[in-house]
């Protein structure tokens, strides 16, 4: 158990540098698309043609007041090159107050940053105009345009293996727990040195089986046929478990003992 916990370490930093991963390039492409809707917007500001239509639309404009021009009016999605983009987004316009404060208080997923034009509407009053694009693009859409291949890789990694150790672990569990099942049980009957080793190698047998082969190589090494000598054994062991408690040994095809307890019958 102590090894599986050292062995935590790797899929628990896997994990971490795996979600670290993903968040850095979904950050990187927020960047890229406010970058995307500075740049769209820089363009459509020095278009010549945009700024006709522009200066049209700010007769209604009204110092506390911002105006919102949807696509129809500024083509401004034509700038962008990100598609993710394309559909949600929009350029809001003020007239920048003389302190230097815009109006802007519009929240988005992403926005560009502020841009300031100064045209002038009446030859003795130049008026400052701040331009902001803004654009709210579905989350699925900025996944997809990150690269979050080599995350998914990694959390895919590291979910089979916490799979993994929970299996071993469970399996090494259920095994612990059958050995300390059988270890009161021993410190209650009385047994011989030899039995006790017997014991304690079907405690720590799988479904606490053993084949004749395996005991006569642990308890008789040397021993030349020991065949008989392992049915005497058993046959003893099996009377002091009998009497002591609710373990029996069975035999199972002539080849192999498995412990086991008793079934209770009313």
């Amino acid at each position: 158990m102590r090894g599986l916990r050292c062995l935590m370490f790797f899929p628990v930093m896997l994990l971490l540098s795996s979600i670290a991963m993903g968040i850095s390039n979904f950050l990187e492409t927020k960047e890229e698309m406010r970058q995307d809707l500075t740049s769209a917007l820089r363009q459509f500001v020095l278009d010549e043609s945009r700024q006709s239509s522009l200066l049209d639309s700010l007769t209604t404009l009204h110092r506390d007041m911002v105006l919102t021009l949807n696509d129809e009016e500024s083509h401004f999605n034509h700038q962008l090159s990100s598609a993710s983009l394309k559909d949600t987004s929009h350029i809001s316009v003020c007239l920048l107050s003389p302190d230097g404060q815009d109006l802007f208080k519009e929240e988005a997923f992403v926005c560009s940053d502020t841009l300031l034009w100064r045209c002038s509407q009446q030859e003795d009053n130049d008026a400052v105009i701040a331009l902001k694009a803004y654009a709210n693009p579905s989350l699925c859409a900025v996944l997809g345009h990150s690269d979050q291949r080599l995350p998914l890789t990694g959390l895919i990694l590291c979910i089979l293996l916490f799979l993994g150790m929970s299996w071993k672990a469970r399996m090494s569990g259920s095994a612990e727990m059958s050995a300390l099942s059988i270890q009161p049980m021993k410190r209650e009957i009385n047994l011989t040195p030899m039995q006790e080793q017997l014991m304690d190698m079907f405690a720590t047998a799988p479904d606490h089986t053993l084949s004749k082969e395996a005991i006569c190589a642990v308890l008789w090494p040397k021993k030349e046929q020991p065949e008989n000598t392992l049915y005497t054994f058993i046959s003893r062991l099996k009377v002091a478990l009998k009497a002591q408690s609710d373990m029996e040994i069975v035999n199972k095809r002539g080849k192999e003992y498995q412990l086991v307890r008793k079934v209770k019958t009313d």
